[in-house]
């Protein structure tokens, strides 16, 4: 395995724990809105589910009874331990890196989905995604993550245009594609004691103390409202690239 996969993978097995408890504790219902929304559109139930790079199996609980074959692939063993909490029968389990995985697996699935998969980028990447399905294929990513009191001051994350990046190669490879749009607010009250400690280590005391006062005035706590957009792209597979390649 290359160096760079070998980090990789020390990373997100390390990682794994923690992210696992970050989705625990999430108050978002994506995984039962995404399987209801799924199941709306005929797209479940299916026979045979790629779940490509599919983490602790997030997704896994909710969409495992309306799949007969589920196939969860992930680069890091400690991820999929978790993920075999939530496994049953129908689960295969497959440590692999995703363009290992894509360039070797024969199998065609009736769907390929990924979530917030890092790996996704290029649009050699997008082919070698879409090649693994002969019906649909499902992404899934945050699209909207901002708050009212700490956004102002962080960088915007690049990830969140992704899904555009994939729109504007679906268009090139002239694949027409349809979204869907999960949107969640929550609103949680900060302190000012809170907000300071989290920039510590990003502004200088005066410039701190400045958004400090910008932001909370003679107040020590105030409302944060927090929105959160999750973005599906689903499309079919049309059947010539089944039978040509892209």
């Amino acid at each position: 395995m290359p160096d760079y996969l070998n980090e990789l993978e020390t990373f997100w097995n390390e990682f794994a724990e923690e992210y696992e408890m970050i989705q625990q504790e999430s108050i978002f219902p994506i995984t039962e809105e995404l399987r209801d929304f799924l199941l709306a559109e005929n797209l479940l139930p299916c026979q045979t589910f790629l779940d490509l790079a599919g983490g602790s199996g997030r997704y896994l609980s909710t969409i495992k009874a309306y799949v007969q074959k589920y196939d969860l692939v992930d680069l890091s063993a400690e991820m999929l331990k978790l993920a075999a909490d939530k496994s049953n029968s129908n689960v295969q389990l497959i440590k692999n890196d995703q363009k290992k995985f894509l360039s070797q697996n024969k199998e065609r699935y009736n769907i390929v989905f990924s979530a917030m998969n890092p790996a996704l980028q290029t649009k050699e990447e997008l082919l070698a995604f879409c090649q693994a399905s002969h019906d649909w294929c499902l992404i899934l990513r945050v699209v909207t993550d901002e708050d009212q009191i700490f956004s102002p001051y962080e960088e915007k994350n690049s990830d969140l245009l992704l899904n555009d990046r994939y729109k504007t190669f679906l268009n090139e490879l002239n694949i027409p594609y349809r979204t869907k749009k999960f949107a969640y607010t929550n609103c949680e009250e900060i302190t000012r004691d809170f907000f300071q400690e989290y920039f510590m280590d990003d502004f200088s005391s005066t410039e701190l103390a400045e958004i400090t006062e910008k932001t909370f005035g003679n107040k020590l706590k105030k409302w944060n409202q927090q929105f959160l957009d999750f973005e599906l792209i689903y499309f079919h597979v049309p059947k010539t690239y089944n039978e040509i390649g892209f």
